[in-house]
C-alpha cells in the first residue's frame, strides 16, 4: 500500500499516523473543537493523500444471516434489501460472504456488520471531505485483527484476541483465521484499582457467550492472546491462568510486537491505537463500511494515478526509444566516417599505383564505354553454324539443288522476307533472329520446268520441316506455274537448257539460346 493517512476514530478522539511502509508521525487528537481544528491543520499539509478510517466504538453490530445462494446483480440486490432491513439509521454497513452451508440447498452464510455511532465519525470525515482528500474506506477496528494473527503465526482454530485501547478493552474472536465477532468493554464504570479482575471477568463471560453461540464447545479450551503494546496486561494473564480448563492465555509483549510487526517505539508511545493502525497499514480489510458516494473521490484519485502511471510508462518508453535511435544514428555516423576514411585510403593507394602507369590516349570513361560495347557485342553476336547445318541437311536430301550463292544475316527480323532485304527497317526492335538468302539452281536441267519447280518446292518443304526453321519464303522460281501468271519463253529445248532452272529463297531460323 502506498503513502496514506491512517485515522482511528473512537469516543475519546482520533489517533492519526502517516503510513510510508510503517507508521510515522503518529499523534492523538481529543474529541472537541480544539482537537478537530488541529486535525484540519494537519490535513492542509497532506494534499492529495488518501485517507483510511478505522472506527473503535461500542456502538457496533455483527450478525450472521443465511440467505439463498445467488450471484451477480441478484446477490447485490438481495444484500442491499437485507442491509436496509437490519440497519436503517446508518450508512456505514457491510456484508461479506463467509461460507456456504453443506446441506442440500447450499445456502450462503453472510456476516453483516455496521457502526451506528455517527456522532463520533462525522467531525473527522467532514474535515477530510472539506479538504478534498480521497477516502479509501471506513473499517471496524476488529476487522484488522486477522492481520496480526497471520503476522504472529498463531495457527489455532479458536482464538480470542484481547487488546487495550483508550476507549476500553477489545475482545475479538477469530475462528479458523476468520473474523467472527468482537466486543468492546468501556473503561468507565470499572474499578480502577482492580482492572485485571474486571477484565478477566469480561473475558470469562465472553467465553461463556461462545458456548451460547455454539462457536466453541463447553469442554474445550479457547486460546486467549493478549496483545500487550504497553506491557500493562501482565496481571491479566496471571488472572486468566487461574482457569486453565477453559482458557489458555498467552501474552505478546511490547518488545515482541515491535520485533514481529515492525512498529517503532515512538508510534507505540504516541497512541494506544498504534498497534491496530500498523495492522491497517499492512493489510486493508475486505469489510469496507463506507458508502459508495464517500468513495467516489478515491476512485477518481486512483484513475488519475493510473493515468499518471500510464503517462510515465509511455514517457519512459519514448525516452528509451529516443536513446536507441540516438545510439543508432551515432553508430551510422561512425560507420559512415569509417567508410569515408577507407575510401580515401583506397583512393590514395590507387593514385599511388597509377603514377607509374603510362599515359593513356583516352579517358577512363571512353575505355569503360568501349568495354561495355564489347560486352554487348559478345552477348548479341551469332555465327552461321546453325544455318549451315540446316542447309547441309536439306541439300543432302536434294542432290539436284546446286548452291550458287548464300548470304547469312543476324538481326531483329520479323519474317523471312526481311532477311532478303538490303537492311533492317528504321527503328527495328525485338528479339534477334538469324537466317539466310539462298541463290541456287537445278542441275542437271533438261528443260522440264515443271519437274524443276516441283524439286524446288520439295527442297523448300524439307527446310520448313526442320525443327530449327521458323519460316521459308520462295522469292524467285524459274517458272511460275500459277494459273494467274502468263507463260513466256522459247519452245526450243536447247534454249531452255541454256537459260537453266535458277531460283532464290529466304529462310529465318527460330530464336534459340539467345538467337545464336
Amino acid at each position: 500500500m502506498g503513502p496514506r493517512l491512517l485515522v482511528c476514530i473512537s469516543s475519546a478522539g482520533a489517533s492519526v499516523a502517516l503510513w510510508r511502509g510503517r507508521l510515522v508521525q503518529a499523534r492523538r487528537y481529543e474529541l472537541g473543537e480544539e482537537g478537530e481544528a488541529a486535525f484540519a491543520q494537519l490535513l492542509a499539509t497532506v494534499r492529495d493523500l488518501p485517507v483510511v478510517f478505522m472506527v473503535d466504538s461500542v456502538d457496533e453490530d455483527y450478525r450472521f444471516e443465511t440467505l439463498p445462494h445467488t450471484l451477480g446483480r441478484d446477490r447485490q440486490e438481495l444484500l442491499g434489501r437485507k442491509l436496509k432491513q437490519l440497519y436503517r439509521n446508518t450508512p456505514f454497513v457491510s456484508a461479506r460472504l463467509q461460507e456456504r452451508e453443506r446441506d442440500n440447498r447450499r445456502d450462503d452464510r453472510f456476516l453483516f456488520m455496521a457502526v451506528t455511532d455517527l456522532d463520533i465519525i462525522e467531525p473527522w470525515v467532514s474535515a477530510v471531505i472539506a479538504q478534498g482528500l480521497p477516502i479509501v474506506g471506513l473499517f471496524a477496528l476488529p476487522t484488522v485483527t486477522p492481520a496480526a494473527i497471520a503476522a504472529l503465526k498463531l495457527r489455532v482454530p479458536d482464538l480470542l484476541v484481547v487488546s487495550r485501547h483508550v476507549s476500553g478493552l477489545r475482545q475479538t474472536f477469530i475462528k479458523d483465521g476468520r473474523f467472527r465477532f468482537s466486543r468492546l468493554t468501556p473503561l468507565r464504570g470499572l474499578p480502577e484499582d482492580n482492572l485485571d479482575l474486571a477484565f478477566a471477568t469480561e473475558i470469562t463471560n465472553t467465553r461463556l457467550y461462545l458456548n451460547a453461540l455454539q462457536a466453541a464447545t463447553a469442554d474445550s479450551a479457547v486460546d486467549v492472546v493478549l496483545l500487550d503494546q504497553d506491557d500493562s496486561l501482565r496481571g491479566l494473564q496471571a488472572r486468566l491462568l487461574q482457569n486453565p480448563g477453559i482458557l489458555r492465555p498467552q501474552r505478546v509483549s511490547r518488545a515482541q510486537l515491535r520485533a514481529l510487526l515492525k512498529i517503532t517505539p515512538e508510534a507505540l508511545d504516541a497512541t494506544p491505537d498504534a498497534l491496530h493502525l500498523q495492522l491497517l497499514g499492512m493489510a486493508t480489510p475486505a469489510e469496507n463500511l463506507a458508502p459508495a458516494e464517500l468513495l467516489e473521490g478515491f476512485r477518481v484519485h486512483r484513475a488519475g494515478r493510473a493515468l499518471y502511471a500510464a503517462a510515465g510508462i509511455i514517457a519512459t518508453v519514448g525516452v528509451l526509444w529516443f536513446a536507441i535511435d540516438i545510439n543508432r544514428v551515432r553508430n551510422l555516423e561512425e560507420e559512415t566516417a569509417s567508410a569515408a576514411q577507407q575510401t580515401r585510403r583506397y583512393e590514395d593507394l590507387y593514385a599511388e599505383l597509377t603514377r607509374s602507369f603510362p599515359a593513356s590516349p583516352v579517358s577512363a570513361a571512353t575505355l569503360r564505354q568501349t568495354v561495355d560495347a564489347f560486352e554487348r557485342l559478345r552477348t548479341q553476336a551469332g555465327t552461321p553454324e546453325a544455318l549451315y547445318a540446316v542447309l547441309g541437311d536439306a541439300l543432302a536430301n536434294h542432290p539436284a539443288v546446286s548452291l550458287r550463292a548464300l548470304s547469312w544475316r543476324h538481326g531483329a527480323f520479323t519474317d523471312a522476307a526481311g532477311i532478303a532485304s538490303k537492311g533492317l527497317a528504321p527503328g527495328a526492335v525485338g528479339p534477334l533472329h538469324q537466317g539466310g538468302h539462298l541463290q541456287a539452281e537445278i542441275q542437271p536441267f533438261s528443260g522440264d520446268y515443271r519437274s524443276a519447280v516441283n524439286e524446288i518446292r520439295g527442297f523448300a518443304d524439307t527446310l520448313r520441316a526442320h525443327p530449327r526453321v521458323q519460316e521459308v519464303k520462295l522469292l524467285k522460281l524459274p517458272l511460275d506455274d500459277s494459273s494467274r501468271q502468263s507463260l513466256t519463253g522459247s519452245t526450243s529445248a536447247q534454249a531452255e537448257a541454256q537459260v537453266g532452272a535458277a531460283f532464290e529463297l529466304a529462310l529465318m531460323l527460330k530464336d534459340a539460346e539467345g538467337g545464336r
